[in-house]
């Protein structure tokens, strides 16, 4: 330590520093490493020896491969990207509630699962939950880097499954496209960005999502990228015709016999107008939930003007009378 070496003389000359000539000589040949073991304790107290590393091992990143989206190929069913979806609201401080979202490349089925707090353990159970709904077998796993998904239990849930594991590259959002975009469409434009902490509030938004995937993997169209090729200085996209995502599952040929007689049943038992009821309800209810909380004294937030056909002026009329009661 050559800083002490020099200094202690120096401190000591002008009166800074006071002690006897032995513990001056101890400090003038003492090691790092023992300076580290000696301040373990004080450390601790003062929480100035807080871990600034990842919470994930490097090696492990080293173990799970990186995939971009030119590598996937688009036509196998069981491709999965997941990703978290946060409902913290204005602030991260203190636990809330997370969605689970998971998408199949190939087809577009979406599952969501809403569970308690980002953690290993919650995060398995929701996949296993997830799988037991999906009709098709999964093949491969993709999150982004996050370490509520990059760890050692899915690293072994993937293994002991037989499901393959590979992670996008840093910092890389559009690795992740397909998930990104129905965290918007089917997470985001459904339930906002409002703060979700309660257990009810958990309860409601997984019953939400149970409506809201069957209407949108039965009854959701959406388009599908075939190609796209640059010419000149634009870029011209070809999709294939807007299908459902049980409709492409279903035109895949990849489904079991039996997996495909259920799925055509559970078609026939479901109705678009009952499921988008269904989903407007508990949307309601969760909003009831979250406004409930509000502090007696503050106004709940609404929820927006009524959408009508005759557009504009009855949205003025509307804003004008909600004045008036205000005032």
């Amino acid at each position: 330590m050559g800083a002490l070496r020099t200094e202690v003389p120096r401190l000591r000359a002008a009166g800074q520093l006071k002690c006897s000539d032995a513990v001056a000589e101890k400090l003038m040949k003492i090691s790092a490493s023992t300076i580290d073991r000696l301040l373990k304790r004080e450390k601790q107290i003062q929480r100035v020896n807080r871990p600034r590393s990842s919470r994930v091992h490097s090696l492990l990143y080293q173990k799970i491969p990186v995939k971009v989206a030119a590598e996937w190929d688009t036509d196998e069913v069981g491709n999965l990207q997941v990703d978290y979806v946060e409902h913290c609201g204005r602030s991260s401080g203190g636990q809330f509630l997370h969605t689970v979202s998971v998408v199949d490349i190939a087809t577009g089925w979406w599952e969501g699962e809403a569970i308690p707090a980002r953690t290993q353990e919650a995060t398995r159970e929701a996949l296993d939950r997830i799988r037991k709904r999906m009709p098709f077998r999964r093949r491969e796993i993709h999150p982004d880097n996050d370490s509520g998904l990059i760890n050692d239990l899915l690293w072994r849930y993937c293994r002991q499954r037989r499901i393959k594991l590979s992670r996008s590259r840093p910092y890389k959002k559009n690795d992740n496209a397909w998930v990104e975009q129905r965290n918007w469409t089917h997470v985001r434009k459904q339930v906002g960005y409002r703060r979700f902490d309660t257990t009810g509030e958990l309860s409601v938004l997984n019953s939400l999502y149970a409506s809201l995937r069957l209407y949108k993997n039965f009854f959701q169209p959406a388009l599908k990228l075939k190609s796209k090729e640059r010419v000149g200085g634009k870029i011209q996209r070809k999709y294939e015709p807007a299908l459902t995502p049980c409709q492409r599952l279903l035109a895949s040929g990849q489904l079991r016999a039996a997996a495909e007689r259920q799925l055509r049943k559970q078609y026939e038992g479901l109705t678009v107008v009952d499921l988008r009821q269904d989903v407007e309800r508990l949307r309601n209810r969760l909003f009831d939930l979250v406004e409930g909380k509000v502090e007696d004294g503050l106004r709940p937030r609404r929820r927006g003007y009524p959408i009508r056909v005759d557009g504009r002026q009855r949205q003025k009329d509307w804003l004008r009378r909600r004045r008036a009661a205000d005032q």
